[in-house]
């Protein structure tokens, strides 16, 4: 009875340790585009748009998901193997939820942070990965996909989900008595979102 015990004991311990490594994956994971690359250097975005804090919540975001992420070190210009280049490119809001009383006046917004973005030869400048590819092995050039609305709209309210090269980062405002707090705090928050989604695309291709 005490063999059988700890023979059933010995197997619940193997079952949980095989089921604790289930979620983790041996060598490299990253595109095979970037598995050269192990060192990468973020120079500040360059912000196209009137939000003048953009620039510096934007990096700042990328550089504290590459560092949790661990799949690239961030590194000078100096010592690197690529250059992170962004630009930010938009920022768009849409009414989500308004007042009961004035369907002019917003409760909620959603709002939506558009950022380019590729990986640069630190010394001759070419871009690393670019678009069209030949990733078929086919000879040719592949064509991009058009990007598809998520939201089944169309026009020029559309909001498109995140291709290679950009990601679009989303969060909710609220509108209250106090619409700088809110928008700065929304800004924070959707500024860590796009980060996330571009550091997911350097790691892992999506």
């Amino acid at each position: 009875m005490k063999f059988r015990i700890s023979s059933l004991s010995f197997l619940a311990l193997v079952g949980l340790f095989l089921s604790g490594c289930a979620g983790y994956q041996l060598g490299e994971v990253k595109p095979g585009t970037y598995m050269g690359i192990e060192k990468i250097h973020v120079p500040p975005f360059k912000n196209l748009t009137l939000e003048p804090r953009l620039s510096s919540l934007v990096t700042n975001a990328v550089l504290t998901e590459l560092q949790a992420d661990g799949t690239y070190q961030v590194a000078t210009r100096a010592n690197c193997d690529a250059v992170l280049v962004g630009t930010i490119r938009e920022i768009r809001k849409r009414q989500l939820r308004a007042v009961r009383t004035d369907t002019l006046r917003s409760r909620e917004l959603s709002l939506y942070l558009y950022v380019d973005f590729h990986l640069e030869d630190p010394v001759t400048g070419q871009r690393i990965g670019k678009r069209g590819d030949d990733e078929n092995g086919d000879g040719g050039d592949d064509v991009v996909a058009a990007e598809e609305p998520v939201d089944g709209k169309s026009g020029e309210d559309t909001v498109y989900g995140a291709r290679q090269g950009l990601v679009i980062g989303e969060t909710i405002q609220f509108v209250d008595a106090s619409y700088q707090v809110g928008e700065r705090n929304a800004l924070a928050v959707v500024s860590e979102d796009a980060a996330d989604k571009l550091v997911s695309q350097l790691a892992n291709g999506w």
